[in-house]
């Protein structure tokens, strides 16, 4: 649909060279980044034509302990085994930050977490999840879709990290080979 557009308002709208060019690069970053989105969220579900991993969400009621845990093994598993998932850790009631001990005990592990802040679970995010192992309760508007495997009487972190590390990897490892069998 074309508008008409006054000689006054092309007058003013007019952009040096330069400034088109910046404007243009930002638009084509805009383009690819939205590309990119809308190709990620379309392919969480694993899909064997896609090139895009699929997501598999771990949940913890703050977002920022086992399930950060979680999703940075889970994540080192799929890359050794060149699997075609990625993990992300998510909370139903997220805290602010991940606690020193955990950044720590995961780079005693070789590890970091995946995001720097925990992020809160969303049903669309459960919905088009692959999977979706939970340490928590979930509450039923945040699982839209999905079916929520539960993972109990996992230690605390908090307590004792490697006996919480070794429990969860256990979990994770069984999961990894559970995700490889269905494809």
């Amino acid at each position: 649909m074309r508008m008409a557009i006054s000689v006054q308002e092309k007058e003013r709208m007019k952009l040096s060279g330069r400034s088109k060019a910046v404007l243009c690069a930002a638009l084509h970053r805009c383009a690819v980044a939205l590309a990119a989105a809308v190709l990620a969220g379309s392919a969480s579900h694993a899909d064997p034509s896609s090139q895009q991993p699929a997501t598999v969400v771990f949940v913890c009621l703050h977002g920022s302990v086992k399930s950060v845990m979680a999703a940075a093994h889970f994540n080192r598993i799929a890359k050794e085994r060149q699997l075609p998932f990625v993990a992300v850790a998510r909370g139903v009631d997220p805290d602010s930050e991940i606690p020193a001990s955990i950044r720590q005990g995961l780079a005693r592990d070789g590890l970091a977490p995946a995001d720097e802040v925990p992020h809160a679970l969303t049903a669309d995010e459960a919905s088009a999840a692959t999977t979706v192992f939970a340490f928590d309760e979930v509450p039923s508007d945040r699982k839209g879709n999905a079916t929520v495997t539960y993972w109990r009487n996992v230690p605390p972190a908090s307590k004792d990290y490697s006996a919480a590390r070794d429990a969860i990897v256990r979990r994770v490892e069984e999961a990894a080979a559970s995700l490889t069998s269905r494809r």
